[in-house]
């Protein structure tokens, strides 16, 4: 068994903090009067009735199911675990191509910005020494 490379933490805490922010603004969707409701009002870009209409639900329930999903792969990635690899990378490959298509949009340095650093952390996951750390795992 190869030992953990050091990125690999990186990614990890990168994931976790992205899940506890997944999980909370779906609890805030569900769980209005908290506060918590102070993150609608930092960047809010959806209408004014988004929360409580039948798509702010779906969007909840969507993201509270995203984050346990990444809380989880935080979890395999700690064990070296390759499905957990899988889903991280699927997520930076869906965040990047977002990203992507709103620099094609007019995103500017945002989108630009986005780009470049899940491109960082694609091209990290799947460097050799990496991917071969989640394969030798996988025999535990």
């Amino acid at each position: 068994m190869e030992t953990r490379p050091k990125g690999i933490l990186i990614v990890t805490i990168i994931v976790f903090i992205a899940a506890l922010l997944a999980l909370i603004v779906g609890i805030t969707i569900f769980v209005p009067g908290t506060p918590l409701d102070m993150i609608w009002t930092l960047k809010n870009s959806f209408p004014t009735g988004f929360r409580s209409s039948s798509i702010g639900m779906i969007f909840g329930y969507f993201i509270l199911i995203l984050g346990l999903i990444l809380i989880s792969a935080v979890l395999g990635l700690l064990k070296g675990m390759k499905w957990a690899w899988w889903v991280v990378l699927i997520v930076f490959l869906v965040n990047g191509i977002g990203d992507f298509i709103s620099v094609i949009f007019g995103g500017g340095v945002k989108g630009i910005s986005g780009v470049l650093i899940v491109s960082a952390f694609i091209i990290y996951l799947t460097r050799p020494n990496v991917k071969k750390y989640f394969e030798e795992n996988q025999t535990k």
